[in-house]
């Protein structure tokens, strides 16, 4: 005979079902929770926690926003610059969120060989062609923004350079159908932060749940916004060329639009997506690197004697070229200022990602496995052995590098090394590099010539952090004020 189950035991055993049940859902939230707080505390001291791994160790796991990674020391670089077993495409995919809806404008496939194919051939070819259409939207741009005022004014060179960058950009990509208009300009400047936005906002929620609050998250549904928009406003344009090139075969024009056809042959690729891609890529960080110089020329002891010395060479170099390619050459007090500004403060602290399709031995027999998301640190530009004193900002670090080697690409703003890796390394360094270059040189020409520029009082600027990120201080301010140029650009 059976004997009658006590309440007591009815309860234990229930209790014991419940936590069988529920063990694999609490060992989740448990995993979760520890990667979560894992999150935050990278979003908040990322920079330091590079900096401490790499004190410990050329080879470390880093958690961050978007998952672990390891980070390698800055000598891993030239091994891993071009190894095909390590995968550049699959990591931007895996950082951009690529296979979610809204996302796909990131996808790397064939339009990304059209995208890459298009600045390495066509923008930087034409850059020579390029250089006087730009200074003319530059001067057009400054103007209302920086003002003709011969009085000491305020300017908040983050919002202003970000205008003058996105029109000079647009200039080139998509031409003066749109390059003026400034829908199509605010969405160029938004598009970026917004997506960097989404795509933060995906990166605190588990892997497997992303696509699903991609659907609801409002950071995420607004990128379907800008396509759409930038679909309308490019539709016309679109339309009219067909039009005019249909009555004119030989018709031809300079810019991003024509130069995606020409490059495609025939491959598939989305016009609108390509443009967009085009702007997230290059917009903010060449921006980025106007405003640091900017804060970084001002904020020298010396200032006023290196700001005739940047002046001199403007003048003398444009009296002699105009605004022709050679020009930019020769602007070699410039071309270091820039260089340096990026090298005290890159984009990040990190840099050349890679996703490691197969197994991967590195040279110290470290074994990365199959799967593994690399990141390589940039440490090295603040190493005193190789840059003295490094914390210290020296305009002319790079032109005395330039003078001291027989290779006349040594120290330039565009040259690659493995011990300033701002434009990454190899065949997968950036592209754009050329055209960046030539655009910040040429808006530098404007501001140097055309105004007196000196920090805003109080004003000490200090990168922002976030994550391994460094951004130029937002809140810094400028005084300016409307000088008579000595060459009429």
């Amino acid at each position: 005979m059976l004997e009658p189950v006590s309440t007591a035991q009815s309860l234990w055993s229930f209790g014991l079902w419940i936590l069988v049940i529920l063990s694999p859902v609490l060992f989740f939230a448990s995993k979760e929770l520890g990667i979560l707080n894992a999150k935050k505390r990278f979003a908040k001291n990322g920079f330091e926690e590079v900096l401490a791994g790499l004190r410990k160790s050329d080879v470390f796991g880093l958690m961050t926003i978007n998952g672990p990674k390891i980070v390698l020391a800055p000598k891993f670089a030239q091994e891993i610059r071009s190894n095909p077993a390590l995968s550049v495409s699959a990591f931007s995919s895996s950082e951009l969120h690529a296979h979610i809806r809204g996302f796909d404008v990131f996808r790397q496939g064939e339009a990304d060989d059209i995208l890459q194919d298009t600045v390495r051939s066509k923008i930087t070819q034409s850059i020579g062609e390029l250089i006087q259409p730009l200074s003319e939207e530059c001067s057009l741009t400054l103007k209302p923004t920086w003002t003709d005022s011969p009085e000491w004014h305020e300017v908040c060179p983050h919002t202003t350079i970000l205008d003058i960058i996105a029109r000079l950009s647009s200039r080139a990509f998509i031409g003066d159908e749109l390059c003026r208009n400034p829908e199509w300009l605010r969405l160029t400047v938004d598009f970026t932060v917004d997506s960097f936005r989404a795509a933060e906002a995906l990166n605190w929620w588990p892997y497997a749940l992303r696509p699903l609050v991609a659907r609801f998250l409002p950071s995420c549904r607004k990128l379907h916004k800008y396509i759409q928009d930038a679909d309308n406003m490019m539709k016309p344009v679109l339309e009219s060329r067909r039009q005019a090139q249909a009555k004119d075969p030989q018709k031809s024009y300079p810019d991003t639009i024509q130069w995606f056809e020409e490059t495609a042959q025939g491959r598939p690729y989305d016009p609108v997506r390509l443009q967009l891609t085009l702007a997230f890529a290059s917009i903010h960080t060449t921006a980025d690197l106007v405003i640091q110089t900017i804060l970084d020329l001002c904020s020298a002891k010396d200032w006023d004697e290196l700001c005739r010395s940047l002046r001199e060479e403007i003048i003398s170099s444009f009296r002699e070229e105009g605004w022709r390619k050679p020009l930019l050459a020769k602007l070699k007090i410039m071309d270091s200022a820039l260089k340096e500004s990026q090298r005290l403060k890159p984009v990040s602290i990190v840099g050349m990602g890679r996703i490691a399709k197969e197994a991967v031995k590195l040279s110290n027999n470290t074994i990365i496995p199959k799967g593994t998301r690399l990141l390589v640190s940039n440490t090295a530009m603040w190493d005193p052995e190789i840059y003295p004193d490094p914390r210290t900002y020296d305009p002319y670090r790079f032109l005395r590098l330039r003078e001291a080697s027989e290779n006349e690409s040594a120290g330039q703003l565009v040259s690659l090394s493995p011990t300033h890796l701002s434009f990454g390394l190899g065949k997968h360094a950036c592209p754009g590099r050329f055209f960046a270059a030539a655009e910040v040189k040429i808006i530098l020409c404007h501001i140097l010539l055309k105004y007196d520029i000196k920090l805003a009082d109080g004003c000490k600027p200090k990168p922002l952090r976030a994550g391994t990120n460094l951004v130029a201080d937002p809140t810094a301010k400028l005084l300016v004020r409307r000088r008579q140029e000595e060459v009429a650009l």
